[in-house]
């Protein structure tokens, strides 16, 4: 299986939070690809500098890695799905709505707590 976790999932996996226990088994197979957006990288970024979140974004990234989680690019194939996501009742530009996007043209399981994201896609797992 192939999973993108979305932000907030991605730090819970990383801070060892028991809300992704629900998902753990998946995380863990040996046949599981995990990915992370660089779109996540932009979206901590954006809530350390609005002082929401104190983190260490090159620790993070590494942490990432050293998981074996793989980073996934941003291309235009993504930006040109997000009209198919109109509706969704994600924000016109936000971070979850570009890692939705990027989920669909891949494809791969968005991994997310966010049930607004639910609807966007058969691909949907829930944490």
């Amino acid at each position: 299986m192939r999973v993108l976790l979305d932000t907030n999932v991605l730090l819970r996996t990383l801070a060892g939070d028991p809300a992704v226990e629900s998902i753990r088994d998946i995380l863990l197979a040996d046949e599981t690809e995990i990915f992370v957006s660089v779109v996540s990288w932009w979206d901590i970024t954006a809530r350390i500098e609005a002082g929401k979140l104190r983190a260490d974004l090159k620790e993070l990234r590494e942490a990432a890695a050293e998981s074996g989680f793989a980073e996934l690019p941003l291309r235009g194939e993504h930006v040109a799905a997000l009209p198919s996501l109109s509706g969704s009742g994600l924000k016109t530009a936000s971070f979850d709505r570009m890692i939705a996007a990027q989920a669909e043209v891949e494809p791969l399981r968005l991994v997310s707590a966010d049930l607004r994201v639910a609807g966007r896609s058969a691909l949907f797992l829930r944490v």
